[in-house]
């Protein structure tokens, strides 16, 4: 167990180097979008499929 916890912030360490090393601020907003559309787009097919299947029953 310590040795996941000890992984997941190696992994959390090494992405906020990346972000920080980032420079362009366009870029920043750009994967800020990116993200934001995917979650997005998880959460509205996930309403579309629950709505389906309300339907069936």
């Amino acid at each position: 167990m310590k040795e996941d916890i000890a992984e997941f912030k190696n992994e959390l360490h090494v992405k906020l180097l990346l972000w920080n090393n980032l420079k362009s601020k366009k870029i920043k907003v750009l994967f800020i979008l990116i993200i934001s559309a995917l979650i997005g787009l998880k959460v509205f097919t996930t309403m579309l499929t629950f709505d389906w299947l309300a339907g069936l029953i």
